[in-house]
């Protein structure tokens, strides 16, 4: 039986109508497998570079034999398969949630655009997360009944911050401002006070009653060599009760790892060091993706 001109017609419309259907579908297809692929890659190569980041840490404190109270300065790591950048700061150069006074996590969060008020209250609510009893601190604190009557049944801790990001479970802090001054807080310092000669623009404008004046003139001279720890400090004003230029044994590693060109992964790693020669160390917090801090004054 011969087919019509126009069943001809039709059957050849559908063939290459599958044709195209066909085509479509190995497109598809080969775009998932470089996907997959891709994303198979990404995630070797971000194996390598916590490992790289691993190795570097290791490399330093074993070099220093675990002093890192005088670290100044870019330790460049040269591995099999990757270069890291790192830098190291005592922790004292943020704020700890879990030590520091109220007056000066309140400047922290004036840094953050927070009115006067309001981070008088953000302040004293952090206290009150952390401390162990059940009364509201002065300034607009909130304890267990506030929680409750705002409909939550999760807080406060009454008990240590045990990371950063827990900020954003304290009543009333937007996740925004808990997000704007996370590059500036810790959990791991155990100081009630910060270190000036290391600590950025905004930790040092949160101590009360400073003028950006006097840290901008602390700013530049603390950028000169040789510069002298107490009369540095002096510049400040009567600030003592808020800084300290004593070391900690707790330990931020800020590095850059490059795997090849354009190929570069930032980390943050909280590292507490215990002088024993069969674990030297510890990691406390590892951050694969540290937002930026603001390091200079405009």
């Amino acid at each position: 039986m011969t087919a019509q001109p126009g069943q001809r017609g039709s059957m050849l419309v559908a063939v290459l109508f599958l044709t195209a259907l066909l085509g479509v579908f190995a497109a598809v297809a080969a775009s998932v497998l470089s996907a997959a692929a891709d994303a198979s890659r990404s995630f070797a190569e971000g194996l390598r570079a916590e490992e790289a980041m691993r190795a570097a840490i290791e490399h330093v404190v074993g070099r220093t034999g675990g002093d890192l109270s005088q670290a100044r300065g870019v330790a460049v790591v040269k591995l099999a398969n990757a270069e890291v950048s790192v830098t190291v700061r005592d922790e004292g150069a943020r704020i700890d949630l879990n030590r520091a006074p109220a007056a000066l996590l309140a400047g922290l969060f004036r840094q953050a655009g927070v009115a006067a008020d309001v981070a008088n209250a953000y302040a004293a609510r952090v206290v009150d997360w952390r401390d162990s009893d059940d009364k509201p601190s002065p300034n607009g604190g909130a304890e267990r009944a506030d929680y409750r009557a705002a409909g939550r049944i999760d807080g406060p801790r009454n008990g240590p911050f045990l990371h950063v990001a827990e900020l954003a479970l304290v009543l009333g802090i937007p996740s925004r401002v808990a997000a704007t001054v996370a590059p500036y807080v810790t959990v791991a310092s155990g100081r009630d006070k910060i270190n000036p000669l290391i600590a950025d623009p905004p930790v040092l404008l949160s101590i009360p009653k400073i003028s950006e004046e006097r840290v901008r003139d602390f700013l530049q001279r603390r950028a000169m060599p040789a510069a002298d720890s107490a009369s540095l400090i002096s510049r400040l004003g009567p600030v003592q009760d808020f800084v300290s230029d004593e070391g900690g044994n707790t330990v931020r590693f800020e590095g850059r790892v490059r795997l090849g060109p354009g190929n570069e992964r930032r980390y943050e790693v909280v590292v507490a060091l215990l002088g024993d020669e069969q674990a030297p160390y510890r990691i406390l917090a590892w951050d694969a993706n540290p937002p930026d801090r603001v390091r200079a004054l405009p």
